[in-house]
């Protein structure tokens, strides 16, 4: 952002550093207002009278002007530039008096109107090459535009009017560079952002840089032969979008200060002006429009000072830069308005109509990208402060659910073995035989229980029964397949439901099991090794309807009948024997 206002300031200083003087060969300069525009050349001769002052200020009408000159020859050869001001102008026409009737004058046209290629001088700026005789000529201009504009013609030699060429093209230069560079600011802001109020502002400076161009005239070697009015009429479309868009940007701005609805209201309305003038402009109404739009340009810009100081909230940027920004703009413009009511005066303004509209544009632009770019950076704090926040509040949120986690997990699991507690494989095992019965579907439950635990206890301590409890779950469940269910009821019991196995598979499970827990040593540190075995009970659901807890029964039933018949083995539950 410096280094654009850094170019910012670099352009308004070449803008503010006054033309060159050239040498002016206007003896004379005389007026004739045609108000209706029907005077003819014939009609005007001789008849031009009254002093013209060097800026005449031309209003959007349908009235004609005349402008009588006489032109001394210069002090080397006879070649003479009337260089005209300002470029875009839309119809000028030179006569050159003579003897004879003034109808057959020579004549010869210009202005944004006529196809480029047909200029006299092949260049941005109007004007005409003349030959001055020793004793000087008398020239006619009759000028007739629809634009608002200051209006000035002097009488250089060649070399001084490719100086002034040149000069007007480098101060062009910096106003587009300075333009563009806001523009191109404002688009990459809005690409990071996504902010609204910088997408108009880069909307705003879009037009008005294309205005600009097109309102110096640059834009006229692109005009078509076949419509030599294009530029005309883009050049007054872009003027009435100007104030359009503006009002666009400060209606987003403002909504953040919460200002009366009232007057919020009054910039919708303000808004609609936009389509009437281009319907007026489209049909033929062009002097009403561009004097309306002239007219609406004020209106808005006192409007915007009174809702500047009626925001009742405070925002980003604070309530007292906006309405510095807008006393800046109102007291910036107020001279230029009344440098231009002066300028019917024989004292010539100090800048030019292309400096005005430049240095307006830069003060404005340069003013706009300041509150826009507060305005971003704070939005920008904002974002990066609501992400830091919500990552804390995502790693909270994270620490929360693993400390859920956990809690849930020691809440379903036994401290010493790993395996589900108790509550937990009921749970399980109770889903399970119902899924079992309703879909008919195998379902076998074995009761664990280690042989002669309370002699490990005695013999080894409980280290030695701590180890034997954890060594005997870890042996079972690497036998039990993944899908099948194991956990500890207490003490030295445990329990497993096998999933979807038939009889004969699941009783070779089980014997599995018993095999290779009897086939296992449990080291106990400092203490002798241990061996033990486990008894089993097997019961079936057998396309039955029980509980749970009548299965737990029978199972229990089998294992005590395991035991009774020498341990380290398995007995299934048969409820006929039984």
């Amino acid at each position: 952002m410096k280094r654009v206002f850094g170019i910012l300031v670099l352009a308004a200083g070449s803008v503010l550093i006054p033309p060159a003087q050239a040498s002016d060969l206007i003896d004379s300069r005389a007026v004739l207002d045609d108000a209706t525009g029907t005077l003819t050349i014939a009609d005007v001769a001789g008849h031009v009278t009254a002093p013209a002052p060097p800026v005449l200020l031309l209003g959007s009408t349908n009235a004609v002007h005349w402008l009588c000159l006489r032109v001394r020859a210069p002090a080397q050869g006879n070649s003479v530039v009337l260089f005209i001001r300002p470029a875009f102008l839309n119809d000028v026409r030179l006569y050159e008096a003579g003897p004879g009737n003034p109808l057959t004058w020579k004549t010869r046209v210009t202005g944004n109107v006529y196809p480029f290629t047909d200029r006299d001088r092949r260049s941005i700026s109007l004007g005409f090459s003349v030959d001055v005789p020793a004793g000087g000529a008398t020239y006619y201009i009759r000028l007739k535009t629809r634009s608002l504009a200051q209006f000035s013609v002097e009488a250089v030699e060649p070399a001084t009017a490719e100086s002034l060429d040149h000069q007007r093209d480098l101060v062009e230069v910096f106003f587009v560079t300075a333009m563009l560079c806001l523009l191109l600011w404002a688009l990459l802001s809005y690409a990071l952002d996504r902010l609204r109020v910088v997408g108009l502002f880069a909307l705003h400076q879009a037009v008005y840089t294309l205005f600009g161009i097109a309102a110096t005239g640059y834009l006229a070697p692109w005009d078509p032969a076949s419509l030599p009015k294009l530029v005309d009429w883009v050049n007054a479309i872009l003027y009435l979008a100007i104030n359009f868009t503006t009002l666009l940007f400060w209606r987003e701005l403002f909504k953040a200060y919460k200002p009366p609805p009232a007057l919020m209201r009054g910039l919708n309305w303000l808004l609609w002006t936009f389509p009437v003038l281009l319907v007026a402009l489209a049909l033929g109404f062009n002097a009403f429009a561009i004097n309306s739009n002239a007219a609406i340009i004020k209106v808005t810009w006192l409007y915007f000072l009174v809702v500047s100081f009626s925001l009742r909230v405070e925002g980003t940027p604070r309530r007292r830069l906006v309405q510095a920004f807008f006393v800046a703009v109102l007291v910036s413009n107020v001279l230029f308005w009344f440098a231009g009511r002066s300028s019917r005066d024989a004292v010539r303004v100090s800048l030019s109509g292309m400096q005005l509209l430049i240095v307006d544009g830069l003060i404005i632009g340069g003013l706009f990208a300041l509150i826009v770019h507060t305005r971003a950076r704070r939005a920008r704090q904002e974002a990066q402060e609501a992400t830091l926040n919500l990552r804390l509040m995502q790693k909270q949120f994270q620490i929360e659910v693993e400390l859920k986690q956990q809690a849930e997990a020691a809440a379903q699991t036994d401290d010493l073995t790993g395996q589900m507690n108790r509550r937990r494989f009921v749970e399980l095992a109770e889903r399970e035989l119902a899924r079992s019965i309703r879909f008919q579907r195998p379902f076998t439950l074995l009761a664990i229980d280690i042989d002669h635990f309370k002699s490990v206890n005695d013999s080894g301590g409980h280290i030695a029964g701590d180890m034997a409890l954890k060594d005997v779950a870890h042996l079972i469940r690497q036998a039990l397949r993944e899908e099948d269910l194991f956990g500890r009821m207490g003490g030295d019991e445990f329990t497993a439901v096998i999933v979807e196995a038939e009889k004969t598979s699941a009783v070779e499970v089980a014997q599995r099991l018993c095999l290779a827990v009897a086939g296992a040593t449990i080291m106990v540190p400092g203490r002798a090794n241990v061996q033990v075995t486990v008894s089993i009970g097997l019961t079936r659901l057998n396309g039955r309807d029980v509980q749970f807890a009548c299965l737990m029964n029978e199972a229990d039933r089998a294992m005590y009948k395991a035991k009774m018949s020498g341990r380290n083995r398995v007995a299934v539950w048969e409820e006929e024997r039984d």
